[in-house]
């Protein structure tokens, strides 16, 4: 006969095992991706029928200038509104972080980075349509990164 801590013991251990093979059984999933057949969740997720707005004058990756951040939207529409949902609520906390930490008296390199990195944003973000509007946005308001206060008040909406 077995004491109660032996079949308590062997219960945990049994559990243990069961939970580990369900991990190795069902891999981790993306948010995006079905890990079943590798298919995009929502209407086909992102959408490859839709036409880019406007490529950028060149494509060498050696290019990098400030014209760089000036062109249309790279990507195509995104589907799936629970990952446009959660890909707009983690872009707010990055920009708000981003902002909260930028220099109280930035340096004119300090001050192009971050307005360049508004503009690329706008140009990559994963949904096409959020990037037009974030676009939009930066066209009525300039990011402004006089200061770690100015960057931080005056910080477009999110896309």
């Amino acid at each position: 006969m077995l004491s109660r801590f032996t079949k308590a013991f062997l219960l945990i251990i049994l559990t243990l095992f069961l939970l580990g093979s369900l991990t190795l059984l069902h891999p981790p999933s993306r948010a995006y991706i079905n890990p079943w057949t590798g298919d995009l969740f929502g209407e086909g997720g992102v959408e490859q029928g839709l036409p880019v707005f406007q490529k950028s004058p060149t494509n060498d990756a050696t290019h990098v200038s400030g014209d760089s951040a000036a062109g249309g939207v790279i990507m195509g529409k995104l589907g799936n509104a629970t990952a446009k949902a959660e890909l707009g609520r983690a872009t707010w906390k990055l920009l708000h972080t981003m902002t909260l930490r930028f220099p109280e008296d930035p340096t004119e390199d300090e001050r192009n980075a971050l307005s360049s990195y508004f503009y690329l944003l706008s140009r990559l973000y994963p949904c096409g349509e959020c990037a037009q509007e974030f676009q939009q946005l930066l066209k009525r308001f300039p990011p402004q990164t006089s200061s770690r206060r100015a960057a931080a008040t005056c910080e477009p909406p999110p896309p």
